[in-house]
């Protein structure tokens, strides 16, 4: 199943919502992480490593998730919600994308302003940003706040599903699963 249905999310949808979950979480887990060992130590640069490949790929992975987003039209929730949890879930998504998109680019910005290459799985990417320690601890500060709230949207979207799916009764959560029988 490749299109949405009336009952689920087709499998593009699915492979690319749970792959960026997976990713994202994963990414946050490396850099929270990361703090736990000495500078310099190779589980330390290996967990860094990690979180800002784990970025780039999300990145990647946002494009054809767009494009997968808007080409078809989502499952309906049933029973429908009120208009206000309808409205708030698009503008969780909203945030959710547009972190996902912000947190990978101001990540490269980062790490090119402070005179570091960026490569996504051995492959250079082109520099985007001149050499500049001030830009790069600003977009620092600019990157680590919206993963906070990045951690935060997770946490909140995570418990809306499950919200929805124990106590609203209505098939939000198993629009993204995959379907039964």
């Amino acid at each position: 199943m490749l299109r949405n249905s009336e009952a689920n999310y087709g499998a593009p949808a699915r492979l690319l919502h749970w792959g960026a979950a997976l990713l994202v979480i994963v990414a946050i887990a490396a850099v929270e992480l990361h703090g736990s060992f000495p500078k310099g130590s190779d589980l330390r640069n290996a967990l860094m490593s990690t979180h800002f490949q784990l970025g780039l790929l999300v990145l990647a992975l946002m494009l054809p998730r767009l494009a997968v987003v808007l080409s078809d039209k989502a499952p309906p929730i049933r029973p429908a919600p009120p208009r206000w949890q309808d409205g708030a879930s698009k503008l969780m998504h909203a945030a959710l994308y547009a972190s996902m998109l912000a947190l990978p680019v101001l990540g490269v910005w980062m790490q090119q302003a402070g005179d570091h290459a960026v490569a996504l799985l051995g492959m250079q990417l082109p520099t985007l940003v001149t050499v500049d320690k001030a830009l790069a601890k600003q977009l620092k500060e600019v990157h680590e706040t919206i993963g906070n709230v990045l951690i935060g949207l997770v946490v909140l979207h995570a418990a809306a599903a499950f919200w929805h799916h124990f106590k609203q009764r209505d098939n939000t959560l198993l629009r993204m699963l995959p379907p039964r029988g």
